[in-house]
């Protein structure tokens, strides 16, 4: 097993115990996704890129009862609690492992009704992103959605400086109301999960605004920004109808 694989493992398992902590308004956050996707009225296919343990694909698949929805990640452990959380969906939920990057997932038999993504596309750098929306962009059904909740990057120091503060206050918060004490804050911060606090490699958000045009320029209709919080924003667009 390489580092990085023994890394997104490891971050996995912290992240399953401590999402609903540190991630502002998770719940939220999918309520806005799923309500920005088109009406499914027949059978249809949504992916579910970087889906994590599946509370967003579970959202989907009750929000979109004739969907059937693909949750795709690059960690087994992910995965694993995905397959085993959603099993009372049956064949309407199921796994894919993949790579983000690799474009070889965007070709596939069936067009999706919608691609949807939290905290992931901030992984690749301008030009991944750039790369990834186009590709979507020619993945998706005509009518089809892409959604994106993610980490973006604010564009001067106070921005940045709000954002930090931001999103600590909603760590802090959500912590005291689901547990009484500080403890998921404290380990907020001993594992350096803020980019905005502790710079990592790995973390690559590029600003809303730039993300936005390149949107626009891989074809997408109705581009726009639908909620923002503690650094943290949900984007999308969608492609013209046949």
């Amino acid at each position: 097993m390489s580092v990085q694989e023994d890394w997104e493992e490891t971050d996995s398992s912290e992240f399953i115990e401590l999402g609903d902590y540190f991630v502002p308004e998770r719940g939220v956050q999918m309520d806005v996704v799923a309500s920005l996707i088109p009406p499914i009225e027949e059978p249809a296919e949504i992916l579910d890129l970087c889906c994590g343990q599946g509370r967003l694909s579970d959202t989907l698949l009750r929000a979109f009862p004739l969907a059937t929805v693909v949750g795709m990640d690059l960690s087994s452990t992910m995965l694993g609690v995905a397959a085993k959380e959603l099993a009372g969906h049956g064949a309407r939920f199921r796994t894919e492992q993949f790579d983000l990057p690799d474009r070889s997932w965007r070709r596939r038999a069936v067009a999706p009704a919608a691609v949807v993504s939290s905290l992931a596309v901030h992984h690749l750098d301008g030009g991944g992103k750039r790369e990834l929306f186009r590709d979507v962009h020619a993945l998706l059904r005509p009518g089809g959605a892409l959604v994106i909740a993610d980490l973006v990057r604010p564009t001067g120091d106070r921005g940045l400086a709000l954002a930090r503060r931001m999103w600590n206050e909603s760590v802090r918060d959500q912590a005291l109301a689901g547990t009484g004490g500080t403890g998921p804050y404290e380990k907020f911060h001993a594992l350096e999960w803020s980019c905005f606090e502790y710079p990592d490699e790995l973390d690559k958000p590029s600003p809303l605004s730039e993300q936005l045009q390149w949107l626009s320029a891989a074809g997408f209709q109705e581009v726009d920004v639908y909620w923002m919080k503690a650094g943290h924003a949900i984007y999308g667009g969608v492609k013209a109808g046949e």
